[in-house]
């Protein structure tokens, strides 16, 4: 299984019940599979509104919903691979690539992103993974 840009998956986050929608938002870095994924959750008053999503941006989402950039993170994508195979994690249909081009930009944009994968993220863009 090769996962890419624009990929989405259901997974749980450890020592939490309920699964969020994660997707990828970088392409695997073609030596190290490396990818970075942000997860999706529903808007609250709190809520870092750097990107709201409305129902109809994806068959998940269901209500009014943001990307949850302080948790964003990198990820082996050959052991997401395996975690889908071994159904700890579940594939979901794609994002398109309109709604792609506006989660793309927080990553640098929302406060709450943390440095580190800012840094990778500007990295995998000028690289041509983003």
């Amino acid at each position: 299984m090769s996962l890419q840009l624009g990929d989405s998956f259901l997974m749980r986050k450890p020592g939490h019940s309920s699964e969020h929608l994660w997707l990828l938002v970088t392409k695997p870095h073609p030596q190290t599979g490396v990818a970075i994924m942000v997860n999706v959750t529903t808007r609250r008053p709190h809520s870092d509104t750097t990107t709201i999503l409305s129902v109809g941006d994806h068959p998940f989402i269901s209500r009014p919903s943001v990307v949850y950039y302080a948790d964003a993170r990198e990820v082996d994508t050959a052991n997401l691979a395996l975690a889908i195979q071994s159904h700890a994690a579940r594939l979901h249909q794609p994002f398109t690539q309109p709604v792609l081009a506006k989660i793309q930009p927080g990553i640098v944009s929302s406060p709450y992103t943390p440095r580190k994968i800012k840094t990778l993220f500007l990295a995998e863009q000028a690289a041509g993974r983003a």
